[in-house]
């Protein structure tokens, strides 16, 4: 996003059903079918500072068939967990002709270093399971400076024990994203991966923030991120963890700004070609910090799902 100055960043806020399919034994929504190509979405945060009624008829407008949201108001408060009735958003969904709704972000989503994270996650999750979405994505956070490695492993083991087993009931998949010390890189999230033999444990691949693996956020002057283990690129970071993929940012930016698909630095083609190459069935969402004024965004959603008609 463009330079938010003393404005409300994402990270500021997180710190705070469709087939299944198997890839390499990991069953998983949308996950290695040869037969299905992969579905097209846009998330709503793209238009978060307009109401969820109107992101929807634009992202409709622009061509997608599904769509991805988020409850983490008021960064994005398309969606109140608390407050909002499931059914309702699915008849809304459904009203304008979108075939499925592919994920949710969380509130309380930055695992490690929130207390709420476990109330917050699991609440979102039994809201996902009745409005019909089969991903609740989270992030494991940034690791506060005085915890050490182990033992931010260790609160991040146990909390996710408590989430999954509440996913595990609900059948809804917990997905993280590239979005903390340890996710940024195929080394933290195999080891996050590992903290749990749960099924219902998965990654939401951030093309973008792993492409810019030292922060996770577009502003101007760039939060940093501490690394943990190995950095590479966004490519080879996705064959190191595609087994375990179960929805897709894909997500371009040109410095700090988030551009059209192809537009940008990220290797967004390399990563298209791969899910391909792995028969991936699942969701490629597109995804904006959602700063850009309406009509500009607009062209934004609209160039970038030419894109994907033509590389998926």
């Amino acid at each position: 996003m463009n330079n938010r100055g003393a404005r409300m960043t994402r990270r500021t806020v997180l710190g705070g059903a469709l087939a299944c399919a198997t890839l390499g034994g990991f069953a998983a929504w949308g996950a290695a079918d040869t037969k299905s190509k992969m579905k097209i979405g846009c998330g709503t945060v793209c238009f978060r500072k307009l109401p969820l009624k109107e992101a929807l008829k634009r992202i409709r407008r622009a061509g997608y068939e599904y769509i991805e949201t988020q409850a983490t108001g008021p960064w994005c408060p398309h969606v109140d967990t608390e407050k909002d009735d499931p059914q309702k958003f699915r008849e809304l969904v459904n009203s304008f002709g979108f075939k499925g709704v592919t994920g949710l972000w969380t509130s309380h989503g930055a695992i490690i270093p929130d207390a709420k994270s476990v109330e917050g996650i699991t609440r979102t999750i039994r809201w996902a399971k009745e409005a019909g979405i089969p991903i609740v994505h989270a992030g494991d956070g940034r690791k506060p400076d005085a915890m050490s490695e182990a033992d931010a492993l260790k609160v991040l083991g146990e909390r996710l024990a408590a989430i999954l087993e509440v996913a595990e009931k609900c059948q809804v998949y917990l997905a993280i994203e590239p979005h903390g010390t340890f996710s940024l890189t195929a080394d933290g999230l195999k080891k996050i991966l590992a903290l749990s033999p749960s099924k219902w444990l998965g990654i939401n691949y951030d093309t973008a923030n792993v492409h810019r693996a030292t922060y996770a956020e577009t502003a101007s002057g760039a939060y940093k991120w501490p690394l943990f283990g190995k950095r590479q690129d966004e490519v080879t970071t996705l064959k190191e963890v595609i087994d375990r993929v179960v929805h897709v940012h894909v997500k371009d930016v040109k410095g700090a700004t988030c551009v059209a698909l192809g537009e940008g630095s990220v290797n967004v083609r390399g990563c298209v070609e791969y899910l391909k190459s792995r028969g991936y069935a699942g969701a490629v969402s597109l995804e904006t910090e959602g700063d850009n004024e309406a009509e500009d965004m607009q062209r934004l959603i609209e160039a970038s799902y030419r894109y994907l008609m033509r590389e998926v």
